[in-house]
Parts: C-alpha cells; sequence; structure tokens
C-alpha cells in the first residue's frame, strides 16, 4: 500500500487499508477474510479495526447467514467527508500517486474524474484518469498496471500532451471542457498546474505516442483518441 504523509498522520497503517478499501469501494460488502487479504495485516488487527469502525458508525457490520459482511456506512453523518479524505490520502489518489511517480516530470498533470470523482460510482464502475505530460500512453498504461489490480477497477486514462491539451481547450474541445467542468480528484498538480497548461504557450510534446491517447488499462486490444 502507497503510504501518504497525510494519511500517516491521520490513521494507522491498518486504519489506512481498511478505509481505503470500503470506502473506495462504498456499494460493496467484504468479508473479513477479503479485507485481511487485501489489506495485508493481520487477522486480529484488522477485526480490531472492523470492530471499531463498525462500532462509531463508520462501517456497516452485516450478516449472510454464517458469514459478515462489512461496508462503507453511507447513514454515517461524515460519510461524504469522510470518503473525501480517505480518497485523498489512503485511497485511489495516493495509490495511482504511487504508480505514476516513477515517471517523474513526465507527468505534468494527473486528476480522477468521472464517477469516482463525483462520489456515485457503482461496484463496475471503470476509474476515469486524465494525464497531461510527455510520459507516452505506453509509458503511463504500464505503470498502472498493478494499481489496477490493487485498486480493484479498471483504469482509463486519458493521455495529452500539453501542447495538444491547451489547444483543445483553446478550441472547445467537448471532452476536455466537460470533464474540466465536473468533479476532479487531483493526484499530481493541482487548480494551478491545471491553469498554467491551460493558459501558458507550451512547447510541442515529443512524445512518441499518437496525441490524445484514451484507452483501458485492462483493455489493451483497443484505443480511441478524442
Amino acid at each position: 500500500m502507497i503510504t501518504d504523509p497525510l494519511a500517516a498522520a491521520l490513521f494507522s497503517k491498518n486504519r489506512q487499508a481498511v478505509l481505503g478499501l470500503l470506502y473506495g469501494h462504498p456499494d460493496e460488502e467484504f468479508y473479513l477474510r477479503e479485507i485481511v487479504r487485501t489489506a495485508g495485516g493481520g487477522m486480529g488487527a484488522i477485526q480490531r479495526e472492523l470492530r471499531e469502525l463498525s462500532a462509531a458508525g463508520i462501517l456497516r457490520r452485516v450478516a449472510h447467514g454464517r458469514q459478515v459482511y462489512f461496508q462503507a456506512n453511507h447513514a454515517c453523518p461524515v460519510f461524504e467527508e469522510l470518503r473525501a479524505v480517505v480518497l485523498k490520502t489512503a485511497g485511489v489518489a495516493a495509490v495511482l500517486r504511487g504508480a505514476l511517480a516513477p515517471l517523474g516530470d513526465a507527468v505534468r498533470l494527473a486528476f480522477v474524474f468521472g464517477s469516482v470523482a463525483a462520489g456515485n460510482e457503482r461496484q463496475a464502475s471503470d476509474l476515469d484518469l486524465l494525464v497531461v505530460g510527455t510520459a507516452s500512453f505506453a509509458d503511463v498504461v504500464g505503470a498502472l498496471s498493478t494499481a489496477q489490480v490493487q485498486l480493484r477497477r479498471e483504469i482509463n486514462p486519458a493521455v495529452y500532451p500539453p501542447a495538444e491539451f491547451r489547444s483543445k481547450l483553446a478550441a472547445g474541445h467537448h471532452f476536455l471542457k466537460t470533464v474540466l467542468a465536473g468533479a476532479k480528484v487531483f493526484v499530481i498538480g493541482g487548480e494551478h498546474e491545471l491553469a498554467d497548461l491551460a493558459e501558458q504557450p507550451l512547447a510541442h510534446s515529443t512524445s512518441g505516442d499518437p496525441a490524445g491517447n484514451r484507452r483501458s488499462v485492462g483493455r489493451r486490444g483497443t484505443r480511441s483518441g478524442r
């Protein structure tokens, strides 16, 4: 699990893992051994976390026959706020940030958009990610392959060289206008970097991949530009 300094200050390692899984998939129920296997902690430690979080109303404990399941509690008074914090620190953003880190300065901006960013994702929802930089599409796809397994969601990256990103925005590109108008969870960079990329003259990218690529990490046989 990727450790974010802010997450480490807020939550213990095991709590990060539990909340990252359950609040990263708020519509799914998970049984104990599944949580332990995914979180990577000891059985006793994870059981304590689940017991405390359930007692506080942060998680729901549901019994189906002899099997007990746990789920993010949508009725929790701070569900939306907690989900937002977990998403940015111990969940999706932290995992993606760690996955893209080896690409270094070749990624200037990256943010999650779509249903996951808006908080209305479902069990089968893909994770949409916009990346701007000189990293090739193939580099981004390769970097995200492990993150996709860890997050248990198919990742759909849209990758743009900086010059194309700016030119398409200037031309009123429908897809990018829609994305920028919607909810965003920043992974690399923020609003300042986004404004800089959108407004400042930029040199043409040296990326060898076709510009504006968008394709699922899990479906390597298809590709479409937007």
